[in-house]
């Protein structure tokens, strides 16, 4: 009998990569002038709350860079009507938890609460947001952990580049220009009655935000709102930045800072980026992700670090804000390959800029962001957190559920358009903090 004849079948056909399922917002504006954005989502028993304000990095004081952060920061260390101590305790009881942070842009204080605590948790939050104390002894303890951790960060080549490519960027007068947590002198110099004044004016109702995701009944979460905030009242002033970002006054050249017995360079490669709200956004997302969004699949990691074998990863990003924001490469590699390294990403930007990516790397990259969105919704936090993003940057509310149409859209000619405009190195300053240049 002749040999069983196997029949080749062809490879399967990849469906349409799974969309995420992003609930509609619910809107409202409180009596007091405080946004609402509630975005139910049952099936985990927790609340996640998510108040945002214009009181980050860009409206301090000039003279006391740093105070946003201090201010944050003390948020949870004592109120007018309750310890450090007894809010911590209370924190517990409710199986709750509360911290705050700051960006450039804005001050962020989350909640993380049971559903069947949300009156109690509201009423917390409230109390922390509102009346905060900003005790003596605390604040003399938050400010000295604070300038020991900054002290610290600067002993770190990786933040000396990443603080130095930001000032070459925007320049000392601009707020994107210095880390949003200040400067060892600003936090030193600060007076108490300063951070209570910043916050007097800045933590107000009208221009702020709150976003609340999860397990709730929308009624119910309005009421609990309008109870806890009931006597908070007043509009913050905006903040103003500088108009328009231009290339650096350093593009194009190398800036080195001598690192003594460096075994490593930590480099960047830096300059302005998009408007978060603008329609090329996406397309630079697709861009990004082709050059460097993947530490592996990505062209400056499949060259430094797959051909070359000189960096466990090269990256770049962009940053977003309401101001112009800015975009990075960074990795970092022996001290005796940095010049060919910088070499080599440089060679990997101009390739971007002078021809179109082949269909399968736009493929590739179309996938891996999109692929990428469901899980960012599967928690009340994820959720919570993509649309603080919405109403950070007045983005439409069917924003995601549009991200993966637009995503598709984006063309070769986009990304050339692009890299052409953020990727020249003729546009970009070149950061190196240890040697071998």
């Amino acid at each position: 009998m002749p040999p069983e004849t196997l029949a080749i079948l062809p490879p399967p056909v990849p469906g349409a990569p799974p969309r995420p399922r992003v609930p509609a917002p619910e809107r409202w504006t409180m009596a007091n002038g405080l946004r609402v954005v509630a975005l139910p989502k049952h099936g985990i028993p927790q609340v996640v709350l998510r108040l945002a304000l214009p009181a980050g990095g860009a409206a301090d004081p000039p003279q006391h860079p740093g105070t946003a952060s201090l201010v944050a920061h003390l948020l949870t260390e004592g109120t007018q009507s309750m310890s450090a101590d007894e809010l911590n305790a209370r924190l517990d009881l409710l199986g709750a938890a509360m911290h705050a942070n700051v960006g450039h842009d804005f001050a962020e204080v989350e909640a993380i609460l049971l559903s069947e605590t949300l009156e109690e948790g509201i009423a917390l939050l409230a109390e922390v947001v509102t009346r905060p104390a900003f005790p003596e002894k605390e604040t003399e303890r938050v400010r000295a952990e604070s300038l020991d951790a900054l002290i610290a960060r600067g002993d770190e080549p990786a933040n000396v580049a990443d603080d130095r490519a930001a000032l070459e960027v925007f320049g000392p007068g601009h707020p994107y220009g210095h880390p949003s947590f200040g400067t060892p002198e600003g936090i030193r110099t600060v007076p108490r009655d300063t951070l209570a004044a910043f916050h007097a004016e800045r933590y107000r109702p009208r221009g702020a935000f709150i976003v609340a995701a999860g397990d709730f009944d929308t009624a119910e979460l309005r009421a609990r709102l309008e109870a806890g905030f009931a006597d908070w009242t007043g509009e913050a002033p905006p903040v103003v930045y500088p108009a328009g970002t231009h290339a650096p006054e350093n593009a194009g050249r190398d800036v080195v800072t001598p690192w003594e017995d460096a075994a490593q360079s930590e480099i960047r490669i830096a300059g302005p980026g998009l408007d978060r709200r603008s329609d090329d956004w996406l397309a630079g997302a697709v861009a990004n992700y082709i050059l460097g969004g993947s530490t592996i699949t990505g062209r400056l990691g499949a060259n430094l670090r797959e051909d070359k074998g000189w960096t466990y990863g090269a990256r770049s990003a962009f940053h977003p804000g309401l101001a112009l924001g800015g975009w990075e490469a960074s990795t970092a590699v022996d001290v005796e390959v940095t010049a060919d390294a910088v070499r080599e990403m440089l060679g990997e930007m101009r390739r971007m800029t002078e021809a179109v990516v082949p269909d399968d790397e736009l493929r590739r990259a179309k996938d891996a962001l999109i692929l990428s969105l469901p899980r960012m919704f599967e928690t009340p936090g994820g959720l919570a957190g993509r649309f603080v993003t919405v109403e950070a940057f007045g983005l439409p509310d069917d924003y995601w559920d549009r991200y993966a149409d637009r995503i598709e859209a984006v063309t070769a000619e986009d990304v050339l358009r692009i890299a052409r405009r953020c990727f020249d190195p003729e546009r970009l300053v070149r950061v190196v903090v240890g040697g071998g240049m």
